[in-house]
Order: C-alpha cells, then sequence, then structure tokens
C-alpha cells in the first residue's frame, strides 16, 4: 500500500473521529468536516447542503451526546473515498444515565478539498435502539439483524 494511501487513511479516520468529538461538543464548524453540497440520511433527518446541516445540529446541540466509532473501515480511490463504521451513541443529561442509545452502521462519503477530506455524504442506519427518538424526528427504521 502506497505512503500516500495510508496517509489518507489516516486522514479520513481522523475526520470521523473528530466529527464524532464535535457532536459531542467539542469546538469546531459544520464547514471543517462537510463540503458545500453535503446529503445526510438518517434517522432523525433528511439534509441536503450545508446550512441545512448546519442549522439542524445546531437545533441538535440541545441534546448531550457520547459517539463510540468502531470497525473502522477506510477505501481510498485517488480523492474519493468511503469510511464505513458500527457506531454507538449514548444521548444523557449530564451527570444522570443515558435516557437512549442507538446502535448504528455508518458510511461517509468523502472528497479530498483544499482544506483537507471532507465528507459529502453521510448515511446513518439505525440498527437498534433504547428508547424514543426525539419528538418530530421523523419514523425510525430499525434494521433486522442477520439471522
Amino acid at each position: 500500500m502506497a505512503v500516500t494511501t495510508i496517509d489518507d487513511r489516516l486522514a479520513i479516520t481522523d475526520l470521523a473521529a473528530r466529527h464524532g468529538r464535535w457532536l459531542d461538543g467539542e469546538a469546531g464548524r459544520s464547514e471543517d468536516f462537510f463540503t458545500d453540497d453535503v446529503e445526510v440520511v438518517s434517522p432523525r433527518a433528511r439534509l441536503s447542503g450545508l446550512p441545512a446541516v448546519a442549522e439542524f445540529l445546531a437545533r441538535a446541540r440541545d441534546e448531550h451526546s457520547h459517539h463510540r466509532l468502531t470497525d473502522v473501515l477506510v477505501e481510498v480511490d485517488g480523492d474519493r473515498g468511503r469510511l464505513r463504521a458500527n457506531q454507538v451513541v449514548d444521548f444523557f443529561e449530564p451527570g444522570r444515565p443515558p435516557h437512549r442509545t442507538a446502535g448504528l452502521r455508518v458510511t461517509y462519503g468523502v472528497v479530498r478539498t483544499p482544506a483537507g477530506w471532507r465528507i459529502r455524504r453521510s448515511d446513518i442506519e439505525l440498527v437498534w435502539m433504547v428508547g424514543e427518538l426525539p419528538p418530530g424526528a421523523g419514523p425510525a427504521q430499525v434494521s433486522s439483524l442477520p439471522s
């Protein structure tokens, strides 16, 4: 594997890790993670364009979360790539146990930009959940687990 491919894989993995920490409240801006033409498909929303994603995430900041990304697989093809991973997200009030926990499969379509790798498409699949989605979040469609 070429050194540039390894460097790209590390940069994409780092992007996903920083994105999760940003969702959990660390400093950052939407444009640090997403392209202007980003598309997000998740159990809570379908969003198109950076302004729509930034607005949705600003509203969602009222709820505390803790994202854990595991089983990360990264593919790179020139200036495009894909990251697939499992994710567990706890939603909680400070000092209290989670009131909702979700098991997800995430796929990020990423592109190299002059500012570095950015997410162009985010597909988030709900696999399992303990608790309920917030009101107005849209219907939860839980994948069936293989037998």
